[in-house]
């Protein structure tokens, strides 16, 4: 068995190659964390403005119900109306709760927002949780990749139709355009109605 010299020891060579190899799929494993964390945007400071006058900031974390999660604040005017409460993990992006109106409204459980990173055509995810009264759905299905011009570019982004229910008969469909790495770049309504990204901070 051939030998290499490392300082006073003699290590086997074989084991040298064995540990190089465990290295770099270590770093490629960590490469591809890092890759799917970043998938869906969530470093604090980051926030987007649409054309509808709205602005999303994400600030965090913040401890709710005894973990750390991320919040999403919603601006109209400069003024915060609402807050989404998130987690983001290797495993997708979850809401815990929201508040609106000096209420927080907590999850249990949790909402998949989106699943595991890279979505892709196909994919669908659903999940209901149980509020004060009701219950709610959060149903998404990705449809397909679409070309998106907005005032903050252009971009091929993944085009999400997500449908909202209550028991109490409540019914929203929205379509997301969603870019990885950046965000939501376009929001469209049942009705037509577009909102677009006009600018975005990260």
């Amino acid at each position: 068995m051939r030998f290499a010299e490392a300082g006073s020891r003699r290590v086997p060579r074989s084991s040298r190659v064995h540990l190089r190899h465990v290295v770099v799929a270590l770093a490629v494993w960590l490469a591809a964390v890092a890759a799917a964390q970043d998938y869906y945007p969530s470093d604090p400071g980051m926030s987007w403005t649409y054309s509808s006058g709205e602005t999303q900031t994400l600030s965090g974390p913040r401890e709710l119900d005894g973990r750390q999660l991320m919040v999403l604040t919603h601006y109209f005017e400069g003024l915060p109306v609402s807050e989404d409460y998130l987690e983001y993990t290797d495993g997708g992006v979850f809401s815990h709760g929201s508040a609106a109106g000096g209420q927080i409204y907590q999850y249990q459980p949790a909402l998949v927002v989106y699943p595991a990173a890279p979505l892709q055509p196909g994919m669908s995810w659903t999940g209901t949780t149980s509020l004060a009264g009701f219950d709610l759905t959060l149903s998404a299905e990705v449809l397909g990749l679409r070309g998106v011009a907005t005032p903050a570019g252009r971009f091929n982004a993944v085009q999400i139709r997500q449908t909202t229910l209550t028991s109490n008969g409540g019914q929203t469909v929205l379509d997301i355009y969603f870019v990885p790495t950046v965000g939501i770049v376009r929001f469209q309504t049942q009705d037509g109605t577009v909102i677009d990204l006009i600018e975005k901070s990260f």
